[in-house]
């Protein structure tokens, strides 16, 4: 049976409006046109690719076992892997599940499962590039992985890349762009032996597809206009009709107005996105009363909790977690500044279904120095904030205020990012080399994995543990995931970490590094270091996350990460 009519008999037994593009983007895809690049709306079901490719998987016409859907952060994994779980459960199909994988989250650690496996950036490029994410620790401290199992079930799959816009980390402050030379990479080899592969957003800015383009045409790789499916040049009325009834305002404001229009909107649903944890907690102090507090610092188990309680919360203060690939639906919108895309998928939480209310969007008018925050690019933040002044004062269909907003990203993208920026050849070669060559081993990969400082942005977050909670059990679930000048920030501090109990006697390290044993959990031991150590720590050339993994350390640890607000003292 064809992708396409699985998803036909899919929305008959869901009840669904089948999607104009949808259909095509399927129908293209049951064709073989590789790779296909998807640019469709805010809330137009791009998910339900991903659906029908996983439905495809145990059939007799494909050649793929399995979808990889692979997205940017771990909270849209969490919501993704729900919904369509939830999904599949209803059409009664049997023959598949839905799992999702990363760090910490091991329900099919070599992508083995069979149906669809939801994943972060992270987890996939490391598992690609011969360094599986379930056995890093084993690498990097004893030397040894099974890298030919994930990287076999990577090319027995489809591979889905979505929220593109968010993966290639383009717009942001980091320079390197380290994950989009990991993914053109991985397109590049994907497409070479025909595994297919789907590039999804809304807001792929036209530069991006041009870097794919060059990358796929030096290996014989032709992107034609069948491998883009764009809305604009073709349309669906049905949607279109639905969208039409539906309006959204915007304005700007002051930081203090915020209060006042929470207090003043008592029935309605309000979304706040701020770019950085430490002022998404402080406005969720002044308004906590029916709010809930998301962002990447809480622990593990209360973020899950807070996901699954989104559809009953009234206000939701939020960081980025919540920019992408969370299919719900806000009356208002209150956001800090930020790049066009970005403000693309945060708008996209408004008014987001057919049968939604009207919606008003509120831009925080930061002062000079506040709006940037030390996340994106200055200049790409105040051409995309004239041009959303420019947009003020009037009311829009929504479907038509998106569509001027894509509009007026394509020029300011066009205007502050050229294509040759964004190629870092040395790194786009030594990963080629390492896919393609077989004598590349699992060494060559550890050296690469250290010398480059890892295969995506995101790379080298580091584990924080809970002191209070893991006297009881070591769980990742009490745990944060930090970037590594937070950690060492941690680590200079409290000196607390959690280390495996074999690892203190293989290094020698009780006498020369211990200063206090707190406990044990298993086997593992909470422990002071020395001021020594740290500095030993903090100096080493590599990054942090692999000297605390060549010494046995599962991590550093607080006193007390606070269950509501979550980790942001430093």
């Amino acid at each position: 049976m064809s992708i396409l009519q699985l998803y036909m008999n899919a929305c008959e037994t869901l009840g669904w409006t089948p999607r104009k593009l949808i259909e095509e983007a399927l129908r293209r895809l049951d064709e073989g046109v590789n790779p296909l690049i998807v640019k469709l709306p805010t809330g137009y079901g791009k998910t339900s690719i991903t659906l029908s490719m996983g439905l495809a998987s145990q059939g007799e016409d494909n050649n793929w076992l399995r979808v990889i859907h692979v997205l940017p952060m771990r909270s849209i994994v969490d919501d993704v892997e729900m919904r369509l779980r939830k999904i599949v459960r209803e059409i009664n199909f049997s023959r598949i599940r839905v799992y999702k994988q990363y760090m910490g989250s091991p329900m099919t650690p070599f992508y083995c499962g069979k149906g669809i496996v939801v994943t972060t950036l992270d987890t996939f490029m490391m598992n690609f590039f011969k360094v599986p994410a379930s056995e890093f620790r084993k690498l990097i401290e004893l030397g040894y992985s099974h890298y030919d199992i994930p990287r076999a079930n990577i090319y027995s799959s489809a591979v889905v890349f979505d929220e593109f816009h968010l993966l290639s980390n383009i717009g942001s402050l980091d320079e390197e762009l380290k994950s989009l030379a990991s993914i053109l990479s991985a397109i590049r080899a994907l497409c070479e032996v025909g595994v297919p592969v789907v590039i999804s957003t809304a807001t792929l800015p036209e530069i991006l597809i041009e870097t794919i383009r060059t990358i796929l045409k030096n290996r014989g790789i032709e992107i034609s206009e069948q491998n883009i499916l764009r809305w604009g040049e073709l349309r669906d009325q049905t949607f279109e009709d639905q969208r039409k009834a539906v309006k959204v305002s915007l304005e700007i404001i002051e930081e203090h107005e915020i209060t006042d229009i929470v207090r003043k909107n008592t029935e309605r649903k309000i979304l706040i996105v701020v770019n950085k944890v430490e002022r998404a907690v402080k406005i969720f102090r002044h308004i906590s009363q029916d709010a809930i507090l998301l962002h990447g610092r809480l622990r593990e188990d209360v973020k899950k909790k807070r996901i699954e309680e989104i559809d009953n919360a009234r206000i939701i203060v939020a960081t980025q977690v919540v920019e992408a690939g969370l299919d719900k639906s806000f009356d208002i919108l209150i956001t800090d500044p930020c790049p066009l895309d970005r403000f693309i998928q945060r708008t996209g939480r408004v008014a987001r279904f057919e049968d939604s209310s009207n919606g008003d969007i509120y831009v925080i008018d930061l002062k000079d120095g506040e709006q940037y925050s030390g996340v994106y690019s200055e200049e790409l933040v105040l051409h995309s904030m004239k041009n959303i002044e420019g947009l003020c004062g009037r009311e829009y269909q929504k479907l038509e205020f998106e569509e001027s907003l894509i509009e007026k990203m394509e020029h300011v993208y066009t205007t502050h990012v050229d294509q040759q920026s964004l190629l870092d050849y040395r790194r786009l070669r030594i990963l080629i080399d390492l896919d393609e060559q077989p004598i590349l081993g699992r060494e060559d990969a550890k050296e690469a994995i250290i010398n480059l400082r890892g295969f995506t942005n995101t790379f080298g977050l580091v584990t924080v543990f809970d002191a209070s909670e893991i006297c009881k059990e070591l769980s990742y679930e009490y745990s944060v995931g930090v970037p590594e000048q937070f950690a060492k920030k941690i680590l200079e501090s409290t000196r607390m970490v959690v280390m495996r109990e074999r690892s203190m006697t293989g290094h020698n390290i009780v006498e020369s590094y211990v200063e206090e044993a707190r406990g044990s959990v298993g086997e593992f031991q909470l422990i002071v270091l020395k001021k020594k150590f740290i500095d030993k720590l903090l100096n080493s050339e590599d990054p942090l996350t692999i000297s605390l993994l060549k010494y046995g350390i599962e991590g550093v640890v607080v006193e007390r990460i606070d269950p509501l607000e979550g980790l942001v003292w430093v």
